[in-house]
């Protein structure tokens, strides 16, 4: 099976570029994900880093892959390849894994800072794989092919964490972090196997933000506003350990989290492409209210953590297909990558600040606060969302 991406209608006889892109993502995803969940308790138990710092590094990680996305949206775009972005991207995953390992031997915070980086900046994929993604879906199936797409890829996330919970008994930190190099390096022989493009249209004339779609504009900004009261999955297993959970039960109740982002991310887009884009983000932007709500009223022991990590499921079931299903919708073909590179990268850029507010409110006072400030900026990014005229064409769609 190859792909060949062309930027003509010829492109929407093919076979679903989803699958194959999917495929790659859920090999690296299951790698990074047996990484995830033990993440927290790495850096705090084995490299002493506190709880608020790990926030702050969480923070500089999304800044760097905003950063990275943007870069390869636009070179995407100018030279007409996706290709080798998307399998580099991959490749510097899976060499930074094995930087982590380095860094329990000295200078663990600079390293963990360089190789969570450089795991940060194989996110360039992003762009160039979702223009790809976009450019085979008419408008009316976007945003249940951008489903199927984050579908495989959360179910990786399935498989990494349950491979994770199986096995960290027996192989500790190190013996998980080493394993989960092995299906990242499959991502780049899937990609490098099953992709074949040729160059597009040279009709890119560099990346200009004039003209866009005002309700782009009002999203973007809405969104810099949810980015900036997001807290990280990290922050919510480090919020469970101080109920007493083990890195085992961190480990369970992450994969959890991953089920049901995995079960959620392909209805929530199919549901998208049928009433709209609007009304599927209003429910991610009132699920990330209801964590937060729950976390600070009613959180009082082990059982009652459990719900945050369904809701937090749910937030990122219901925003990550739709989100860039409706940056896709409200652009041009022709600068798409680059657009979407942009719009990551401003949301991204958010977290490094949003990261050292969570991170100084966690370690100054205590992660109440941290949930009350969540509440608060969410609360005003959900009433610029409703300020967000939705096209008649987004809101009535065939379902054919």
């Amino acid at each position: 099976m190859v792909i060949d991406e062309r930027h003509s209608d010829e492109a929407k006889t093919e076979r679903n570029p989803a699958y194959v892109l999917g495929l790659a993502s859920l090999l690296n995803d299951t790698g990074s994900d047996m990484i995830a969940p033990i993440w927290p308790a790495f850096l705090t138990t084995q490299l002493g880093i506190d709880p608020g710092v790990v926030q702050m590094i969480d923070g500089l990680a999304l800044t760097v892959t905003s950063l990275s996305k943007l870069g390869a949206g636009y070179a995407s775009d100018k030279t007409g390849k996706r290709k080798p972005f998307i399998a580099l991207g991959y490749a510097l995953s899976s060499i930074a894994r094995i930087g982590f390992i380095l860094a329990t031997f000295g200078y663990q915070f600079f390293q963990i800072l360089l190789w969570k980086s450089m795991d940060r900046l194989g996110k360039m994929r992003g762009p160039p794989r979702d223009a790809i993604v976009a450019a085979y879906a008419s408008e009316k199936k976007r945003g249940r092919t951008f489903g199927v797409l984050r579908a495989l890829d959360t179910t990786g996330a399935v498989l990494g964490s349950f491979i994770t919970l199986l096995l960290f008994a027996y192989l500790g930190y190190t013996g998980i972090i080493l394993l989960a190099v092995v299906p990242g390096l499959g991502s780049v022989v899937v990609v490098s196997a099953l992709i074949k493009e040729r160059r597009g249209r040279d009709a890119f004339k560099g990346v200009n933000f004039r003209g866009l779609d005002r309700n782009l504009k009002v999203f973007l900004v809405a969104s810099v506003l949810f980015a900036l009261a997001t807290f990280s999955y990290s922050l919510l297993i480090l919020y469970s350990a101080t109920f007493g959970h083990t890195v085992i039960q961190q480990t369970a109740l992450y994969l959890l989290f991953t089920i049901v982002y995995a079960a959620t991310a392909y209805p929530f887009g199919r549901i998208s492409d049928r009433v709209g884009r609007k009304p599927v983000l209003i429910a991610a932007f009132l699920f990330l209210i209801l964590t937060a709500v729950w976390a600070y009223s009613f959180t009082t022991d082990m059982l009652t953590i459990v719900p945050l990590f369904i809701l937090f499921g749910l937030m990122n079931g219901a925003l990550d297909p739709v989100q860039t299903s409706l940056v896709a919708d409200l652009v041009e073909e022709k600068r798409r990558a680059s657009v979407i590179g942009a719009f990551q990268m401003a949301i991204g850029m958010s977290a490094l600040p949003g990261g050292l507010i969570i991170g100084y409110l966690w370690d100054q006072f205590n992660p109440q606060a941290v949930f009350l400030y969540s509440i608060v900026l969410t609360f005003l990014a959900l009433i610029l969302l409703l300020l967000i005229r939705t096209k008649r064409s987004e809101l009535v769609t065939s379902a054919s």
